[in-house]
């Protein structure tokens, strides 16, 4: 099966480009999957590098990119984040396959991922917080049936375009998924979507390194971290509140540390020595996880 990614130029670098190489290594390892990334941009010595590790680049547009540069151009939006809307061109990417796989690039496989039996009228997704709360789901693990998203995909695009433009949802491509296919999405198996904060799962299949990432987490541990801003309360709060977890996750990216370029392997390396030394009890009165009893409709 195809597996899809999704890149613009500035998720090449930093953390989102550590992530991605980490992805590709352990897919490589542990599953045959096709990787195929929509990409828009530049290309530059990532993507050289993902392409020499099998990865099939799709230079990528959005339709409605210039609903986006209109903002850019009143300084009411950014480019920088372009990328996470490119999973809405994977219906229009994929003409062959009445099926694929699509996955946010901070992902780590673990093993063959079973999605023969998995078959979507659109696409199947798994909770985003908590794992027992089906009313809102988490769009970064999706087998997606192109077909049927095609179909919808005018309507869907008007849909997006309308609520861009009045710049609802904080430009939040999830949501938008959330509300326009209420009742419509399936449910995807927990163990393709599991996250380090639901704790140790040996039949994950893969980790969703949501939420925190490498560069949050070492911000943390090297006290540079801000604990100010709502968005940097709820990071911090994840990683300290199941900080055991991630540890355990962190064996799971071990392995790749070596076939990363140096700079990477040298990130990886600091971090997994600054948290295991890490005093957990530095910021314990900072963290507050109510913000994952998130709920944006009612149970079903």
């Amino acid at each position: 099966m195809k597996w899809y990614i999704a890149l613009n130029e500035a998720g090449t670098r930093g953390d989102i480009g550590l992530h991605t190489k980490l992805a590709v290594l352990s897919a490589q390892k542990h599953t045959d999957l096709e990787p195929t990334l929509l990409y828009t941009g530049n290309r530059n010595e990532a993507t050289s590098w993902l392409e020499d590790h099998g990865v099939t680049i799709v230079q990528s547009e959005l339709p409605y990119l210039s609903t986006i540069t209109d903002l850019v151009a009143k300084k009411e939006y950014t480019m920088d984040t372009l990328g996470h809307w490119l999973r809405t061109n994977v219906c229009l990417t994929e003409l062959e396959d009445e099926y694929v796989f699509y996955t946010d690039v901070d992902v780590i496989f673990l093993k063959q991922p079973k999605l023969e039996t998995i078959r979507p009228k659109y696409f199947a997704a798994a909770p985003e917080f908590n794992k027992d709360s089906w009313n809102y789901f988490n769009a970064g693990v999706m087998v997606v049936r192109a077909p049927g998203m095609r179909e919808d995909y005018a309507a869907f695009e008007k849909y997006l375009i309308e609520n861009i433009r009045e710049k609802k949802y904080g430009f939040h491509d999830q949501i938008a998924y959330n509300i326009f296919y209420r009742g419509r999405w399936d449910r995807l198996p927990l163990e393709l979507n599991w996250k380090p904060y639901w704790g140790l799962n040996r039949d994950a299949t893969i980790i969703h390194f949501h939420g925190p990432k490498v560069g949050a987490m070492q911000a943390i541990v090297e006290e540079r971290w801000n604990w100010d801003s709502d968005h940097g309360k709820q990071i911090g709060s994840m990683f300290l509140g199941f900080i055991d977890s991630y540890l355990a996750s962190f064996e799971s990216i071990k392995e790749y540390a070596g076939e990363l370029p140096g700079e990477d392997a040298e990130r990886l390396g600091k971090l997994f020595d600054d948290v295991a030394k890490y005093d957990r009890e530095r910021h314990k009165d900072k963290v507050n996880l109510e913000f994952m009893n998130f709920r944006m409709f009612p149970e079903d």
